[in-house]
């Protein structure tokens, strides 16, 4: 039986359908669009193969709280060939079928039962727990299988997101959404979004532009998003940047290209235990043909001498590179430190322009830059970086990542793009 399913989307879901692999994530504010697309593309797919779809949330006392009503609604508008029952869909042409549950009502035995299942969706997923998370990701088993994510954040923290991003980044796609991105959001919708955002602007941040929580308020990085994350290609004839912040444990490089207005960060050298002459070692060994100008950036501190060496670490980088063949070096480095503040502004300043424009780009590989934009915090009610200390590290092991990262990346935009 041939379907005609003929139905539009916002163009920044485009890369769904494309998209190979496990978790797709759309998270956003209201009227954005993102349950009404996973919904059709979840009733397209079910007309052209088995496979079945379950679709959970965190608690369900009742179908009224899924998005039952919606997948109903869009059988009878489009006339889709699904047999509709009290409380799951089937496909009439493929059999696929289409259930609703809460994970507060399964039991470990009791999710068992939807290994069979292709796909599943997780509705309102800022308020799934990790546990529930943890249960349903090995259910859905199939070598294709692909587990669809919609949400308004909370915080940087929930659960799904949070595990989705730390773990498993190359095999996701996060699109942010709100309903500017969206054409077809209605104009009574528009209106609402304007009145709220004219008097409660905290709301309409979280509301309709799905930031969030208070989430402006402690972060370091402001407005850092899925915009700013995107792959970028290593050319060897490039003017090439390093920037670098100076440590023992961890020595942190961020590597970059840079046009007139934007700052392109496609990988990092993020080491423990190391000198700078290992850390020279290691860029070698990942890109040991460099044809154009390498230019150093970062820590103005880094061109003293220390007690341990009679060479300063700039010196010590020049004379490395030099050993390996690269002689087309540029040193630009400012006389001392700015103060972090101005960094911070500089930042912020291109990772969200004022015309909302993202104009610093962070590749996947770079995940502990990554890692800093979301969660670098100020100390309640100041202006001080929350720097772990020694004891916290102990306890959590990746917390010896924050700052040290962003220090070396911030060192650089503030060389090019300082905030006067």
């Amino acid at each position: 039986m041939q379907i005609e399913f003929n139905w539009e989307y916002p163009e920044k879901l485009e890369p769904v359908f494309d998209f190979k692999g496990r978790y797709i994530i759309l998270k956003g504010g209201r009227s954005s669009a993102k349950s009404h697309f996973v919904a059709r593309k979840t009733l397209e797919d079910r007309l052209y193969k088995k496979r079945d779809l379950l679709c959970v949330r965190e608690f369900q006392a009742n179908l009224e709280q899924s998005n039952y009503k919606l997948y109903k609604n869009l059988i009878a508008q489009y006339s889709l060939p699904f047999k509709v029952y009290a409380d799951f869909f089937r496909s009439e042409i493929t059999g696929s079928e289409i259930v609703f549950r809460g994970m507060n009502d399964l039991t470990a035995d009791g999710i068992k039962s939807y290994e069979g299942f292709a796909d599943a969706w997780i509705e309102e997923a800022q308020n799934f727990s990790l546990g529930s998370f943890q249960k349903l990701d090995p259910t859905i088993r199939m070598d294709d299988s692909q587990i669809f994510v919609t949400m308004n954040p909370k915080t940087y923290k929930d659960a799904v997101l949070s595990e989705v991003q730390s773990l498993y980044r190359d095999n996701s796609l996060i699109i942010h959404i709100n309903y500017l991105d969206n054409p077809f959001c209605p104009e009574s919708m528009r209106k609402m979004a304007e009145q709220t955002r004219i008097y409660k602007p905290d709301d309409y941040k979280h509301i309709w532009l799905g930031e969030p929580l208070n989430a402006a308020k402690n972060n370091v990085v402001k407005n850092f998003s899925s915009d700013n994350i995107c792959s970028i290609s290593y050319l060897d004839d490039v003017q090439l940047h390093i920037s670098c912040d100076f440590n023992v444990d961890p020595m942190c490089w961020v590597l970059a290209f840079c046009s007139d207005d934007k700052v392109f960060f496609f990988d990092e050298l993020a080491l423990e235990n190391t000198t700078t002459v290992e850390c020279v070692d290691e860029f070698v060994k990942r890109y040991p043909r460099h044809k154009a100008k390498i230019i150093i950036n970062g820590d103005a501190s880094g061109d003293n001498r220390t007690t341990t060496s009679e060479y300063t670490n700039y010196v010590l980088i020049k004379n490395r590179l030099a050993h390996y063949g690269y002689k087309n070096l540029d040193f630009r480095l400012k006389a001392f430190n700015p103060p972090i503040k101005n960094r911070v502004a500089a930042w912020n300043n291109k990772i969200k322009t004022a015309d909302g424009k993202s104009e610093i780009l962070i590749d996947p590989k770079c995940k502990k830059l990554i890692y800093n934009c979301e969660n670098l915090r100020y100390k309640e009610g100041t202006n001080k970086i929350d720097v772990p200390t020694y004891h916290q590290i102990k306890t959590e092991k990746e917390l010896k990542f924050l700052s040290h990262p962003f220090d070396a990346a911030s060192y650089l935009v503030d060389f090019y793009f300082p905030v006067v």
